[in-house]
């Protein structure tokens, strides 16, 4: 294939997905080329399994005067994930000729898109994008060095929207909520992706006072539950196991997700209604997704009982956020 080769990376709280992939030149839309990988930050030795981010509200008010005070214990958990995202990118580059890498990451980034200056499930780094391209040099000849750090929210909106395997394939509008450690949501209006006119899930308070990402996404499920720490998908089963045999903390947990992706999806209803317009469908994708999927999982169904007066669609591929940063890597600098 004559067609350069692009990585995409997409970073969450815990590890790593890493995609090869290129455009097709005749639909212009990317392409995954062989298997997905995925590596965890827990394989470095900087990493702390016991790190606890830094209260919110705290890292708003250091982003807001651009005054920063990091522990030890941040600098090191971030320096294990750069550590793994470095090792990928140079794996991935001597097994193939690798033109462009893209990365997206969740968090608030800084102007410059070269760095975290908020995280809410992970360690902040306002240097990150600097210190990775900094290992990558010596070890990559300079061949390659990334130029910014990518919303995931809107990279998983590309890769659905502008890959050969999206279910957003050809929509001019649409939404779309993917969840895991937390909501990765956007819209696409007018054949454009928004990226500043809304609200995020984590900014969208609801009755109760929590944010929809509180209620919703994995990590925000399994906080509450606390049956286990991080992402374990036995505590996720667990969760799910306890509310279908009728547990009530468990199922009041479940109850609230299902309210918050309705009160979401009301609030994007209501979008485009003021832009006099609808969206074609919803799809709702990441782990949500996989979770989802499931008809006779407590929280699909009380979600899939509901009437948007729109389709909704499931997307249970975790790839679209990789191949959507890829996209965006090739489209800006190109």
């Amino acid at each position: 294939m004559n067609n350069p080769l692009l990585l995409g990376l997409d970073g969450g709280a815990t590890k790593i997905l890493a995609q090869t992939c290129t455009i097709d030149p005749r639909s212009s839309l990317i392409i995954p080329i062989d298997q997905y990988h995925e590596s965890n930050y827990r394989d470095s030795h900087k990493f702390d399994s016991g790190f606890i981010p830094i209260d919110l509200a705290q890292q708003k008010k250091e982003a807001k005067e651009n005054n920063y005070s990091f522990s030890e214990q941040e600098i090191n958990q971030s320096a294990s994930v750069i550590e793994i995202i470095v090792k990928v990118i140079e794996s991935s580059a001597k097994e193939k000729k690798i033109s462009m890498v893209g990365l997206c990451f969740p968090g608030i980034k800084t102007a410059n898109y070269d760095g975290i200056s908020i995280m809410a499930n992970g360690p902040r780094n306002i240097n990150m994008l600097s210190m990775i391209n900094k290992m990558l040099k010596p070890k990559l000849d300079n061949r390659i060095s990334i130029r910014a750090i990518y919303d995931d929210s809107e990279c998983c909106v590309i890769g659905e929207w502008k890959s050969s395997i999206g279910k957003l394939r050809e929509c001019k509008n649409a939404i779309y909520v993917g969840g895991g450690t937390g909501i990765a949501d956007g819209i696409i209006l007018n054949n454009k992706i928004l990226d500043r006119d809304i609200e995020r899930s984590w900014e969208l308070i609801m009755p109760s006072g929590e944010s929809i990402e509180q209620c919703l996404s994995l990590g925000g499920m399994l906080s509450q539950w606390n049956k286990e720490k991080g992402e374990s998908i036995k505590a996720i089963v667990s969760l799910f196991d306890h509310a279908v045999s009728g547990n009530n903390f468990a199922n009041n947990i479940i109850e609230k997700a299902a309210k918050a992706f309705a009160f979401l999806i009301e609030r994007r209803m209501e979008f485009f209604q003021s832009q006099n317009t609808k969206p074609e469908k919803i799809v709702i994708g990441q782990r949500l997704g996989n979770l989802l999927s499931d008809k006779n999982n407590p929280l699909s169904k009380l979600i899939f009982q509901n009437n948007y007066n729109v389709s909704v669609e499931i997307s249970t591929d975790r790839r679209t956020a990789a191949l959507g940063a890829a996209y965006k890597a090739h489209e800006k600098h190109t």
